[in-house]
């Protein structure tokens, strides 16, 4: 379940994102890249080595990871230079990392993950962050025009225009736009436009009709054709889109619970 935030915190947060699961036995997954990093919170069981609350930075590659019995996820899905704005790290430092959040504001954290956590009810939880971010929103650094800028464009193309086409219509370096996003989403703009693209695919998948197949909307996604689909998706999902489509569970687009021959 997705859940918008509140208008003043929406240049901090795309969504607010609910996943919960009944299983009580040890389950394999798999967590890949989406564009963004977040803020998690387990009032469930907790994931192998997961703490009950951390920040997540972006992620370039697919994760195995496990349950150990009933999910209960709160997760503060960041926009994709979220976490810098909000921590003013430079966003490489937080790619592929997981940080406790009591590393990051000490007792306020521990004090932050006991409420939400022992809380009612998620429309409680994302209360009582709301409150939280409110007061760390104004500490926020500014979001960069040109990342801001850049976003707009990949997305309105679904990662499928070359990046020197960026560089020409906002005229900076090939050099500079790099660094920025190195330093305000942690990934370079050619793997967030990858990213981009595949998450366009998964979408165009869910919503188009039976009667295209496969290569068909593989090639409107961007790709070459199916085996150049099919050779990305696994590097970057860990499955072949078939195994995705239909022999996982999916509790989020990029979160999904494996079969236990998979």
């Amino acid at each position: 379940m997705q859940v918008l935030p509140s208008p003043h915190l929406s240049h901090l947060i795309r969504h607010f994102l609910v996943l919960e699961s009944d299983h009580v036995e040890l389950m394999d997954h798999h967590f890949f890249p989406d564009g963004n990093s977040g803020m998690v919170f387990h009032y469930g069981s907790p994931f192998k080595q997961h703490p009950d609350s951390f920040i997540y930075g972006q992620v370039s590659k697919f994760r195995h990871i496990q349950s150990t019995g009933k999910i209960g996820m709160l997760i503060v899905v960041f926009q994709p230079y979220g976490s810098h704005l909000l921590l003013g790290i430079p966003a490489h430092e937080l790619s592929d990392e997981l940080i406790p959040l009591s590393e990051l504001w000490k007792t306020a954290a521990r004090d932050l993950e006991e409420q939400v956590i022992s809380a009612p009810d998620n429309g409680k939880r994302i209360q009582i962050l709301e409150n939280f971010l409110s007061k760390k929103s104004g500490l926020c650094l500014e979001a960069d025009p040109i990342i801001t800028q850049s976003l707009s464009m990949i997305y309105a193309d679904h990662g499928l225009s070359p990046i020197h086409e960026l560089n020409k219509t906002l005229q900076v370096s090939e050099r500079q736009l790099e660094r920025k996003f190195k330093a305000h989403i942690g990934v370079s703009p050619k793997n967030f436009s990858n990213i981009i693209r595949l998450q366009f695919f998964l979408k165009l998948f869910r919503t188009t009709s039976s009667e295209k197949n496969l290569t068909e909307i593989a090639y409107e996604s961007g790709y070459y054709d199916q085996a150049h689909l099919i050779r990305e998706f696994r590097k970057n999902v860990g499955l072949s889109p078939g195994q995705y489509i239909f022999k996982t569970n999916r509790l989020a687009v990029n979160l999904v619970q494996l079969p236990p021959l998979l």
